[in-house]
């Protein structure tokens, strides 16, 4: 039997060459793939740590302004920054108790949480809260700040908001307001 060793055969495989280029482009192109990845959930996790910042001022800052408004009486002990509150009477508390706003760390898992306190009960109102300030500009009228941080992502509140119960203008001082502001505009 006689084998044909001809000077033609064929080809089979590749050569180390080959593969050699074949893996560097295919590592150059997982290398670029991998970038872009973690450069979108980079950016994905600022995006969101971002948004639960906002979040949580917001949230505290809408909190905080209704127990304002709705107020009976309001106190800010400047040493302590708490929020000392009085809410007004109503049908489901007809003897209402001193309520407490406060930041602290009180489950002790690192992060600064605004509180509110109800007889004796301390209740996480947001997480991430770090600073905040309760200021009376003038009388009935309230400047809230707050900030939160999340991660490096700072964010900042601030709003004002008059309590309800406080009338400014008594009802004598009121009628001759609005006569005095409509004989003007005539004029």
């Amino acid at each position: 039997m006689r084998l044909n060793r001809g000077v033609f055969y064929a080809e089979r495989g590749l050569t180390l060459l080959e593969v050699l280029i074949a893996l560097l482009i295919s590592g150059i192109f997982l290398v670029i793939a991998m970038r872009f990845l973690t450069d979108q959930w980079r950016g994905a996790r600022s995006l969101k740590n971002y948004l639960e910042a906002h979040y949580a001022v917001m949230t505290s800052g809408k909190t905080i302004s209704d127990v304002i408004r709705t107020a009976k009486t309001v106190e800010w002990v400047n040493n302590t920054t708490v929020l000392k509150v009085l809410p007004m009477p109503d049908e489901t508390n007809l003897v209402p108790t001193l309520d407490s706003y406060f930041v602290d760390d009180l489950d002790r898992d690192g992060i600064k949480d605004l509180y509110w306190r109800h007889l004796g009960v301390s209740q996480p109102v947001a997480s991430y809260i770090t600073r905040w300030e309760c200021a009376e500009v003038e009388q009935g009228l309230w400047d809230v700040c707050l900030e939160a941080n999340v991660d490096g992502q700072i964010v900042t509140w601030r709003g004002s908001v008059r309590r309800r119960t406080y009338s400014p203008v008594s009802q004598i001082g009121a009628g001759q307001w609005v006569m005095s502001a409509c004989s003007s505009s005539f004029f």
